[in-house]
């Protein structure tokens, strides 16, 4: 799996940056606290750009830059899409002042990822997004929770408070757990690793602009690594709450796409049966949900009284998802025409330019809530709701 790319999966080349040329003895985790020069701390710039809100990528910055772990001693990459130009991008440097700013030709959020894993230079790699709040404690109870055995640190993702929020963190956060444990699941907006895993792994990025289902996909060929993620309940990460009816089609829509993708993985086969493939789909992930809410109920208000409220709303949401699996099943060249979902940029992506130092922040172009458009409009009309 490492060192070589699966089907369509780009390949990006940093110069500087080979894993094989770093320090042949690797840190071990039970030396005591981690320094900052052994962290680099990754942020995509692709989800705020989707959301066309320079707004939202100033809030998580912001978060990043109250660490009460030093995060100007870490090395800091943001990577962000090289069509936009860099005097939109240069007030970035003004909220964390030292970060490098990666820029990626036909960047998609995964595509992201990968390429701060080539460039990371320190023996931990944090992920954090750019349309996540992080709490100020955040960075320091990820890299605590390093010792022998634990290779890989998911954190404790949920949804801004907002209508259903807490339905859609039940449905949509899977490592959640009521305390710090071990999990089998992560995301890539609050994650953590070690560079022995590093150098193993890379997502699958074929699958959408988004990326949904590559994290499933690593998931399990971690777990056939023997790598078991940590689920850190102490360090606490607020997702912007995207818009309702979009975003729940299209977290359907992807749970038929990457199983037809990816057959290898365990249940695919319930995305090629014919004409059934969105319910089976759909029942399944009820019921993961669904055992989720229970393993959580104690967390829920009125201490598990309102589960049965919960599994009433889990099911409406479920609703939405089944009809952009069917979507997806029965009618995807309309999908693609529509949305554009899974339109991944063909070819690889391109070699990145770095930006070095601090900039002034641009007005004009992209004023107060402008992300890389020009004039504070979008420019394709099928990039909406962030991704990670």
């Amino acid at each position: 799996m490492a060192g070589r790319p699966r089907p369509g999966q780009s390949e990006v080349s940093l110069v500087a940056n080979k894993p094989e040329e770093e320090s042949a003895a690797r840190r071990d985790p039970a030396k005591g606290p981690i320094s900052p020069h052994e962290v680099t701390v990754a942020i995509e710039g692709w989800n705020a750009q989707d959301l066309h809100s320079r707004l939202i990528f100033e809030r998580s910055l912001r978060s990043l830059a109250a660490q009460t772990y030093p995060l100007r001693d870490c090395q800091v990459l943001i990577i962000v899409d090289d069509s936009v130009a860099e005097t939109d991008s240069a007030w970035i440097l003004e909220e964390l002042p030292g970060a490098s700013i990666l820029r990626l030709r036909d960047a998609t959020y995964f595509r992201s990822k990968n390429l701060a894993m080539k460039a990371a230079k320190g023996e931990f790699l944090v992920f954090a997004d750019s349309d996540v709040r992080y709490s100020p404690q955040w960075l320091e109870l990820m890299l605590g929770c390093f010792k022998p055995g634990v290779e890989l640190v998911a954190g404790n993702t949920q949804y801004e408070k907002g209508l259903l929020s807490t339905t859609l963190s039940l449905c949509d956060w899977s490592a959640t757990r009521p305390q710090s444990s071990q999990t089998d699941w992560f995301y890539g907006n609050n994650l953590a690793m070690t560079r022995s895993v590093l150098g193993r792994i890379r997502f699958r990025d074929d699958l959408g602009r988004s990326g949904g289902g590559a994290v499933n996909i690593l998931r399990e060929e971690l777990l056939a690594l023997g790598v078991t993620p940590w689920m850190c309940a102490e360090a606490r990460a607020w997702h912007h709450l995207a818009p309702f009816l979009e975003k729940r089609l299209r977290v359907g829509g992807y749970q038929i796409q990457f199983r037809r993708k990816a057959p290898e993985i365990s249940w695919s086969w319930m995305a090629h049966v014919p004409l059934m493939a969105p319910f089976l789909v759909t029942v399944g992930t009820l019921l993961k949900t669904y055992q989720r809410a229970w393993r959580l109920r104690s967390t829920l208000p009125g201490r598990g009284l309102s589960l049965p409220a919960y599994l009433c709303s889990i099911a409406f949401v479920k609703s939405f998802e089944l009809a952009g699996a069917a979507l997806v099943a029965w009618a995807p060249r309309w999908v693609s025409r529509r949305y554009g979902w899974f339109d991944v940029p063909a070819g690889r992506a391109g070699s990145p330019r770095r930006t070095l130092g601090r900039g002034r922040p641009s007005r004009g172009a992209l004023g107060e809530n402008g992300a890389g458009y020009p004039n504070g409009r979008r420019t394709d009309p099928r990039r909406r709701n962030g991704g990670g």
